[in-house]
């Protein structure tokens, strides 16, 4: 069995509409993706000293057939559905790949 395969993609979104696009990612693309066999999970950070923000976003799956499944054949190419495009200024046109070799937590 092959490591998990983290994808991290950036961009920038005002610190006024922060709020928004993360309930709007819960309600209109977090259940596509839970609906995604492999998805493990997603992570959102947002860098605390700008406006506008710049954010990573890094999704854990189990392995890359598995963003295949999510992102399609080019992996690396962003998925923008449009409802979403609205909240950034700036975003990376692909994602980048790292394998996950470590992820331990407080009681582990």
């Amino acid at each position: 069995m092959s490591d998990p395969v983290v994808r991290r993609w950036e961009a920038v979104v005002a610190r006024e509409d922060v709020a928004e696009w993360v309930g709007t990612f819960r309600t209109r693309a977090l259940p596509g993706m839970r609906a995604v066999d492999g998805f493990e999970s997603v992570s959102f950070l947002v860098r605390r000293d700008q406006d506008p923000c710049q954010v990573m976003v890094l999704t854990k799956w189990r392995d890359m057939a598995a963003v295949a499944n999510y992102a399609g054949e080019n992996v690396a190419k962003t998925v923008m559905p449009d409802f979403m495009a609205k909240f950034f200024k700036s975003y990376d046109a692909e994602a980048t790949f790292y394998d996950e070799v470590l992820q331990e937590g407080r009681n582990e």
